[in-house]
């Protein structure tokens, strides 16, 4: 998956661009559209195929297997913390739902704006109507992600993102294979600046990889997995990765 960053900045260059398009050829809207919601899954989609870390994929599945866990869902689901996290992310989910009646209001309006906007950019010497149509798109498309913003921060505040959780996985001398959707890979050793916290606890062990992604492995055999990962997955040109307790 993409990062949020970055998912915020590509979504910018798109209202850029959807702003444009109604504004150049808005029978063409639509397809951007589709275009868009094509790359964002494309992006996903590569990402969780190429893996993380400088091992190739084929070399991790194929190492020999130190751990595996076919319960790692399921055990996730007795943690009250990470059922916690996952309702605030659906709390997000739900905002976005209720906001849509919302945004067809706002996109109705843009539409009724258009010629006061054409008159008023003509007042001040820009004759191009095109000008004017960009213009109002844009900022309307802005209005709208102002909108979201604040209404998160209203009813749930900052809400940090819930780790990702694969069904199973698998650990192998050369890395660790996910397998949740899209089977993925996080080759060792493990990115610099990668932390890793055990929680025994709470039976896990979790990775915060460098830009804020974490990926969180349940097993009731957490103090096994973790010393694995001490062992295989550290850096070891110095940087190190930080092993730690939470």
């Amino acid at each position: 998956m993409l990062s949020g960053r970055a998912m915020i900045l590509l979504g910018q260059v798109f209202m850029i661009v959807l702003s444009a398009v109604l504004a150049l050829a808005p029978r063409l809207y639509m397809v951007v559209i589709l275009l868009y919601l094509g790359l964002v899954m494309g992006l996903g989609v590569y990402r969780s195929r190429r893996g993380v870390g400088s091992a190739s994929r084929e070399d991790v599945e194929r190492a020999r297997t130190l751990i595996k866990e076919d319960k790692s869902f399921e055990l996730a689901m007795e943690d009250d913390d990470y059922i916690k996290s996952l309702s605030k992310q659906m709390k997000t989910m739900m905002l976005n739902l209720l906001l849509f009646p919302v945004y067809i209001l706002i996109f109705q309006l843009a539409r009724a704006m258009q010629p006061g906007a054409i008159s008023y950019f003509n007042s001040i010497g820009l004759s191009d109507p095109r000008l004017a149509v960009f213009a109002t798109w844009l900022i309307v498309f802005e209005s709208m992600f102002l909108l979201s913003q604040a209404m998160r921060k209203v009813l749930g505040g900052s809400i940090e993102p819930a780790p990702m959780v694969p069904a199973s996985y698998r650990v192998t001398e050369k890395g660790i294979v996910l397998k949740s959707g899209l089977k993925s890979v996080i080759s060792f050793p493990l990115p610099e600046n990668t932390r890793v916290l055990l929680n025994e606890s709470k039976n896990y062990v979790e990775l915060r990889l460098p830009k804020g992604s974490k990926v969180r492995l349940y097993t009731r055999k957490a103090r096994r997995l973790y010393e694995i990962l001490t062992r295989y997955g550290r850096v070891t040109d110095g940087s190190g990765s930080q092993l730690s307790k939470p």
